[in-house]
């Protein structure tokens, strides 16, 4: 099996593949990855769902803040 960075080759069956961020497994069609229906629980879905779109979700210590100010030029009437 050849090598691709980022994957590593399922021990027992030819042209799966696993993620190696994720552990998720993978079929090789042609030059792509088709990601194989997998059970999961609820939150390993929700997690790879947030990778996959860049969501960055907001923890628990930050509920309730104030955003920080945004900056403002010198010289510029606060009034």
């Amino acid at each position: 099996m050849e090598e691709i960075e980022g994957w590593d080759p399922h021990p027992t069956r030819k042209n799966i593949y696993i993620d190696q961020k994720t552990g998720l497994l993978y079929k090789r069609v042609g030059k792509h990855f088709e990601m194989i229906p997998q059970k999961m629980t609820e939150s390993k879905e929700l997690e790879i769902f947030r990778k996959a779109s860049g969501l960055v979700a907001m923890t628990s210590r930050s509920w309730g803040r104030v955003a920080p100010p945004s900056d403002q030029t010198l010289g510029e009437s606060h009034t």
